[in-house]
């Protein structure tokens, strides 16, 4: 149970905020930048669980009701990156189609390139 005690009306409102614009920014920064979608979650929970149970020795507060705000935003954090996955997968696979196209060009200048050397040896003898 929740439990307000010496708690102001303000505090725990900052403390939501900041956690919620916190979970934003992990999510965007893993699953957009980095392309790692499946660490938002984690590190939202990680994160969130840590400070559940340290914020009880500075407030009068019980950790279950912040270990589940915890749990609740990192569903939310998972939502947000299958959400950042499925908008995102077009372009992953433009890129991957890019760099085949890229690795055969390459491979057939390679294999020209190789062919010419062995020519000119030849006709050098």
């Amino acid at each position: 149970m929740f439990t307000l005690g010496d708690i102001s009306f303000y505090e725990i409102p900052n403390f939501l905020l900041i956690t919620i614009v916190g979970m934003l920014v992990i999510s965007i920064l893993f699953g957009l930048l980095m392309g790692r979608f499946i660490f938002a979650p984690v590190v939202t929970f990680l994160l969130l669980a840590i400070s559940a149970f340290i914020l009880p020795n500075f407030y009068d507060i019980k950790y279950q009701p912040l270990l589940g705000y915890a749990g609740f935003l990192s569903v939310i954090a998972l939502i947000l990156s299958i959400i950042f996955w499925y908008m995102t997968r077009d372009r992953r696979k433009a890129k991957r189609m890019k760099q085949k196209a890229l690795d055969e060009q390459k491979r057939y200048d390679d294999m020209q390139n190789q062919s010419e050397m062995e020519s000119v040896k030849r006709h050098e003898k």
